[in-house]
Order: structure tokens, then C-alpha cells, then sequence
């Protein structure tokens, strides 16, 4: 989102926001969902991944230590995989002893800093712990359809209290987070994180935030060695600009204040939506989750959105007019915060889909 503490170990990032109503209120949803740490990251690793715990749950008396050398070679631990059979049998994790985990890596605390342009009173953190994924089911969904004349044998992978405001303690998943109706006021807090999830951050990034953005902010802390089976982030809150959608992709990743001026590596899964929405090209999400009644009024099946894969472009967030949104046009300018000094240069660097989706192709005629 805004910045990391530290240099970046994730892969993918699927992020974006759309609108809804619920209860007769105007919401804005924004989400976000990387792969965090070092195990089982890109498709052949998930793949080993995928199998080690098959075979703890095969034979949970197993040391696995067969594959002490696969697990290496792709930064696979013990813990990540007790973790993973720990959620797939509905169970808290047991957590290894050092001597069975003798190569697990410490980890540094982590965070994922998340302005929220909303309303104090209004935000709400979504509880998807029963929807894990809900947000590559969307990715799948932005993928670019395989040419006609291409053998359909290819596959296309779906890319992988303060000083003067309020402020909220909460735990989700991997995540022990920060909800703070002022920037400013979080670093007088972060001591009260778990050390082994505790950020180090220079304070300017809080007073940048406070000054540019000048709304709540979440900062969601984890340690870098956990597994990379993050639940996805999701947010509801009403916007203070209705007639815009912003993606947060301001990028920062050394502990400081993320540069304006610098050209930035953008690998995101970008998409917006509305549920007032007429689009007659837009990507169909197929959920493989069953959504539960609490979390349905907040999720779209219709939207707008691109996988955009290693390109530089200037650094900045995406934002969206809401109108052409609704009418289906998907056009997200890369601009900076509503409170960032003016006059700043801009490139005029642009998130647009200049290919079909691929639920068009299902589409009847």
C-alpha cells in the first residue's frame, strides 16, 4: 500500500477499491492482498508448497525431514506449513520448538501502511477469514484472454489514544493492527505491538502522511518470516470523496517517506467497480468461496481492472472519477495525495485495459 518498512519480500499485488451501498450508506471497499515472507511464493514454490502439507496432514507424526532440502532451496519452514494444516483443520497453530525449527528465520517486524480516505466513525475492517481467495479469484478474472489463434493448450497464470484523534488496537490473521484517525499520533502507540511484528519506521513517514493524505490510517504489522498465506485486507469506510476511487500504491519500501519524484516498479493486479456499474466489457469474478451473509453486501462480481507486470512508472497512487467508473470506463490516473505539495512534475502515467476481458469471450452473443 503506502510503504513497508523494509525492503519488499512479497510477490504479487492484487489491490483495489470500488463502491457499494449498504444500509442506504455510500461505502468505499478497499482491498489489498500480497503474498507476505518467504515460503511459497510464485507457482512452482506454491506447488511444493501445496504438497509438503499434504503430506504433514497425510502423516502428522512426520518430521518432513525427507525434504529438508527442498524446503530450503525455496524457503520453506516447518512453521509456515504447521500454520497452513493449523487453518485447513479449523485449529490454532501449534507453534514448533526451536530445536524443530533450528533454520526458521527470525524475521524483522513488518507493516503495510493503508491511508483510508473515509470518515473516522464510518470504518470497518472486513472479516474474510473464511473467503482466502477471494481476492486471486479476482485476479484470475483481469488475466488477458488467450488470442484466438494461440493454442488453447497455453495457460495464462493469474499473477501473483494520541494527540487529537482516536485510536483502535486490531488482530486479523497474520496482522496485529493499528487503526489511527491521525498519522501523527502512531509512532507514540507502535510499542505497544509485539516486538517480533514491530515496524521500524522513521516518524517523518507518520507526518508525511498526516500532512498529504490528512485521514485515518491502518497500519497492519507482521513478522517477515511468517507464511506467505496472508488472509486478504479489506476495509469499508464512507469516502470524504464520493467522486473518486483511489488504489493506494504510493510506494515507499526503506522506512522513509516515499519519494514523489522517483520512478517506481509497479507489479499490481489493479481494479475499481461500482454497484452502479453498466459496463459492457468488464471482467466477471467467479468466487470459489462461498461468501458469507456479512461480508456479501460488500463484494462485487462485476468490475473494471488490469494485471500490470513490472513496469516503471512515476510513483504515486491510482485514481479513478467514480462517474466514468459506473459507466464503465476503466482510467486510473497516477496521481499524488489531495494534500501533496503542488507543482510537484507529472508523467501523466496511466492504469487502462487495451485488451478484452476474459468473461467477455463467455459472454453470449
Amino acid at each position: 500500500m503506502c510503504c513497508s518498512a523494509w525492503p519488499a519480500t512479497f510477490s504479487r499485488t492484487i489491490t483495489g477499491t470500488w463502491e457499494v451501498m449498504v444500509d442506504d450508506r455510500l461505502m468505499h471497499v478497499l482491498w489489498y492482498q500480497n503474498r507476505v515472507g518467504s515460503g511459497a511464493q510464485g507457482g512452482f514454490k506454491r506447488q511444493i508448497f501445496e504438497i509438503l502439507v499434504h503430506a504433514r496432514m497425510s502423516d502428522p507424526r512426520s518430521s518432513l525431514a525427507q525434504y529438508a532440502g527442498v524446503m530450503e532451496a525455496n524457503g520453506i519452514t516447518l512453521q509456515e506449513i504447521e500454520n497452513k494444516v493449523a487453518r485447513i483443520e479449523g485449529r490454532a497453530p501449534t507453534v514448533l520448538e526451536p530445536a524443530a525449527q533450528k533454520d526458521e528465520p527470525s524475521g524483522k517486524g513488518n507493516c503495510l501502511i493503508i491511508p483510508l480516505l473515509g470518515k473516522w466513525e464510518s470504518i470497518r475492517l472486513l472479516n474474510t477469514y473464511d473467503t482466502p481467495n477471494l481476492l486471486e479469484d479476482i485476479s484470475k478474472s483481469l488475466v488477458m484472454p488467450i488470442p484466438d489463434n494461440a493454442p488453447r493448450s497455453l495457460s495464462i497464470a493469474a499473477g501473483f489514544g494520541g494527540t487529537g484523534g482516536g485510536i483502535v488496537f486490531l488482530q486479523f490473521d497474520i496482522y496485529d493492527i493499528v487503526l489511527a484517525e491521525r498519522a501523527a499520533d502512531i509512532p507514540a502507540v507502535l510499542a505497544q505491538i509485539n516486538p517480533q511484528k514491530r515496524p521500524e519506521v522513521n516518524d517523518a513517514v507518520f507526518g508525511m502522511l498526516d500532512r498529504w493524505y490528512m485521514c485515518p490510517v491502518a497500519v497492519c504489522c507482521f513478522n517477515g518470516s511468517q507464511s506467505g498465506e496472508a488472509k486478504p485486507l479489506g476495509f469499508g469506510f464512507e469516502p470524504l470523496y464520493p467522486d473518486k476511487l483511489v488504489v493506494y500504491t504510493l510506494d515507499g519500501h526503506d522506512g522513509k517517506p516515499p519519494d514523489p519524484t522517483k520512478l517506481v516498479k509497479v507489479d499490481h493486479d489493479i481494479f475499481v467497480g461500482s454497484y452502479l456499474m453498466k459496463a459492457a466489457s468488464h471482467a466477471r469474478v467467479s468466487y470459489s468461496d462461498n461468501i458469507p451473509a456479512h461480508l456479501n453486501p460488500y463484494v462485487l462480481r462485476d468490475i473494471l481492472g488490469v494485471q500490470i507486470k513490472d513496469k516503471r512508472m512515476e510513483n504515486g497512487d491510482f485514481v479513478f472519477s467514480t462517474e466514468q467508473v459506473r459507466k464503465g470506463f476503466f482510467q486510473g490516473l497516477r496521481s499524488l495525495p489531495p494534500m501533496a505539495p503542488a507543482g510537484l512534475p507529472r508523467l501523466g502515467h496511466m492504469a487502462v485495459r487495451e485488451y478484452a476481458y476474459v468473461s467477455d469471450e463467455r459472454s453470449p452473443s
